[in-house]
């Protein structure tokens, strides 16, 4: 008998000829391969459990290697959002170190006017207990003027009652010159 009559295989033990099931374990391992893509699996059938096991290794390899696909297209751009929330984050910390700063230098400048300000309303207080004084003199000085004008007032009411006398007393002589002249 020949090789390939004894095995099923040829020298190069590359192909079956015969359609023996496996003596693995997993038989099914053979039908996953073939489904999985591995045109060597449709064409030949494996001798040993070595054999079988090497084929649901690399089957296994394959699945895993599709899985890390899979996880690549979600882990590297959620990786890229990251780093980029974390830049943004970054930036917006030193945008408000440097607001912060800012807002320091302002506090130390009006720290300064009010010391300025503090100086000035001292000046400001003496300026207003001299316009006090100065208002208290002119309160003096108006109840004399309010006196004066209450003498204005009975000297304007004497000036006209004399008006008036002088009027009645002008009045009649003049009614009479009147009716003699000619205009």
């Amino acid at each position: 008998m020949s090789n390939i009559d004894q095995t099923g295989e040829t020298p190069d033990k590359k192909m079956r000829l015969t359609n023996n099931p496996p003596d693995c374990e997993n038989a099914d391992c053979h039908h996953k391969r073939a489904a999985a893509g591995g045109s060597e699996a449709i064409q030949s059938k494996p001798e040993s459990m070595e054999d079988c096991m090497g084929r649901s290794m690399e089957l296994l390899s394959n699945t895993f290697a599709a899985s890390a696909k899979r996880w690549e297209m979600i882990v590297y751009p959620s990786l890229f959002a990251f780093v980029l929330l974390a830049a943004y984050g970054f930036f917006l910390i030193y945008s408000l170190s440097t607001n912060v700063s800012r807002i320091a230098e302002s506090m130390d400048s009006m720290t300064k006017n009010m010391t300025h300000v503090a100086m000035n309303m001292e000046k400001v207080t003496q300026n207003m207990v001299l316009m006090t004084q100065t208002v208290d003199s002119q309160s003096t000085s108006l109840h004399e003027v309010v006196a004066n004008m209450r003498g204005m007032n009975h000297s304007m009411s004497r000036m006209r009652h004399d008006m008036s006398v002088m009027n009645g007393n002008v009045s009649r002589p003049m009614s009479f010159m009147n009716s003699f002249m000619p205009w």
